[in-house]
């Protein structure tokens, strides 16, 4: 989601500003994530929650999956089943039509209060954008890697205006 006009543009001006690599999380690259962690769990290679690895190992990983990918995987894939049902989400981000109540900024501040709720604020202290590093991000968020395809769904209901989510948890 951003007021830019494109997602790419918001992803490399933050970039750019932070000096921090920056990782675009479509639904294709959260089913590689998922499919990479359900091996994982399966393997018993790793009982944490979490993939401990850092966004540059990261960015190296994502890079090998997408250019020889496998494709005879029997792992469940989120976006075999739910990529179409993402109405609001387009090339790379989300999009309201403005038909529903909430205008962008509340939608977004909904985002983020639902995710701050369920999974704590990932306070960033960035020396990108202040050497000194008393500047914080709070729109970064602990998600494990297996819940990212609800977090997918959940933003995508938000972007439809659905009265569900323009609630908060209970």
């Amino acid at each position: 989601m951003t007021r830019r006009k494109t997602v790419d543009s918001r992803l490399s001006e933050w970039q750019n500003t932070c000096k921090h690599p920056i990782i675009n999380l479509t639904p294709e690259k959260v089913d590689k994530l998922y499919q990479l962690k359900m091996k994982c769990k399966n393997k018993n290679i790793r009982s944490n929650k979490h993939l401990p690895i850092t966004l540059s190992s990261l960015q190296k990983k994502m890079e090998k999956l997408f250019i020889k990918d496998k494709g005879n995987s029997r792992i469940s894939s989120f976006s075999e089943h739910k990529v179409s049902s993402l109405c609001t989400y387009k090339n790379g981000g989300y999009f309201i039509d403005g038909k529903c109540s909430m205008k962008l900024p509340d939608i977004e501040s909904a985002i983020h209060r639902f995710m701050w709720k369920k999974y704590g604020k990932g306070l960033i202290y960035c020396y990108g954008c202040d050497p000194t590093g008393k500047k914080r991000h709070t729109e970064w968020f602990k998600v494990p890697v297996l819940e990212l395809p609800s977090v997918l769904r959940i933003i995508d209901s938000y972007c439809r205006g659905e009265e569900s989510c323009n609630r908060d948890l209970p």
